[in-house]
């Protein structure tokens, strides 16, 4: 998880990405993982809450994005920002 999300900072700095933190990252990650906002879904640290299943659906989201670069991040961040949305 750490290695991928360190890639992608370091891309998302390189390519100009509008998203280039660490934690947003993760963020994106672990929402779409879960299909929520993902701390009304587990406690905090995530890593350490979520289901062995939800971590590799998150290293699933990352891997799309550091494959499919911009096109995916923003797809999955709007997915992100619904989530996050609906739990307000």
């Amino acid at each position: 998880l750490d290695a991928t999300v360190a890639r992608l900072v370091a891309r998302a700095a390189a390519d100009g990405w509008p998203i280039r933190a660490d934690h947003c990252f993760l963020r994106i990650a672990y929402d779409v993982a879960v299909g929520a906002k993902w701390n009304t879904v587990v406690a905090r640290p995530a890593w350490a809450s979520l289901s062995l299943e939800a971590l590799r659906a998150a290293i699933v989201v990352l891997d799309t994005i550091e494959r499919d670069g911009c096109p995916a991040l923003h797809s999955l961040n709007d997915a992100s920002l619904a989530f996050r949305r609906a739990a307000r």
